[in-house]
């Protein structure tokens, strides 16, 4: 066990969402330390689910490295998602931190509940542009929100601040998963640190594909048929893929989509005053845009 938790820990992430929740709690003038607990507290939950995911995907690789299911199997590697999840909620409960309980639960359920619905639709070429977003809400932007809204429980902040946070983070994890779902389709495996072109080879059919199938060719959509038909997911196919929906404008019209939630997000801060930590809150979702991993 100490041998896993070594190793995950030693697998660093890009740490944005404690980086959201830290920069919020500066903005907010919080003095306390509970932030700091918070901010781990989150990438716990985080982890956890991408512990779970790799488990439910059968993916080899994470960040870079082998997954923790496929170097000590599946068996071990849920029971350590499980308890990674426990460790979340034993340090949020410590000193009296219960009032957040409710935030951290629901959002805990969200992750759960979109996992489920994206496992259950795995290969769905019937899916609307409408249930892709809510995968994407419930999997990935009810966290950032949870870690906008945080400092705003902390401090007592009024309700018009922590809706102007929560809708912050809504559309910053929107953005986020869209950009990460486009990586998807030009990348490469060093630098995402998994293997790219792999969404549709483990069932997730995202905006690209979606849009493609909208608006591409009658070609193009026969094609994204016949290969999910088949299961038939070879490099080869996956390039071919992710070709079609590149030189459709399919890629560009779903990075236009992921600009559109990160100048909401930019414009949810608008209820604050202007200064250097809000700049920084600004900054992120242009970062978002702009990364390659």
């Amino acid at each position: 066990m100490a041998e896993m938790g070594a190793y995950l820990a030693a697998s660093r992430g890009k740490r944005i969402r404690p980086t959201v929740l830290l920069l919020v709690s500066k903005l907010l003038g919080y003095e306390g330390d509970k932030d700091i607990a918070f901010g781990a507290i989150f990438e716990f939950i985080h982890t956890a689910t991408l512990i779970h995911d790799d488990i439910v995907d059968q993916a080899l690789l994470r960040r870079g490295q082998p997954s923790l299911a496929s170097r000590w199997g599946p068996e071990l590697a849920v029971l350590m998602g499980d308890r990674v999840f426990i460790m979340a909620m034993d340090l949020a409960i410590r000193d009296g931190w219960s009032p957040l309980l409710p935030l951290l639960s629901r959002t805990t359920l969200r992750l759960i509940e979109g996992e489920l619905i994206q496992s259950h639709r795995k290969w769905d070429l019937t899916l609307r542009r409408e249930d892709n977003l809510e995968i994407i809400k419930n999997k990935t932007a009810h966290l950032f929100a949870a870690c906008a809204q945080t400092p705003a429980h902390l401090t007592g902040s009024p309700e018009p601040v922590r809706q102007a946070l929560e809708d912050f983070g809504v559309n910053m994890g929107i953005a986020f998963q869209l950009v990460d779902d486009c990586l998807d389709f030009v990348s490469d495996e060093a630098t995402l640190g998994k293997p790219a072109g792999n969404d549709l080879k483990e069932g997730k059919v995202t905006l690209p594909v979606l849009l493609l199938l909208e608006q591409g060719t009658p070609e193009d959509r026969a094609f994204v048929e016949a290969v999910v038909a088949s299961r038939r997911f070879d490099p080869q196919t996956l390039r071919e893929v992710a070709d079609r929906v590149v030189d459709s404008g399919m890629l560009h019209e779903a990075e236009g989509v992921a600009a559109d939630y990160a100048q909401n997000a930019k414009e949810a801060l608008g209820i604050f005053s202007d200064g250097p930590v809000r700049e920084l809150l600004a900054l992120l979702p242009d970062y978002i845009l702009r990364r390659r991993f």
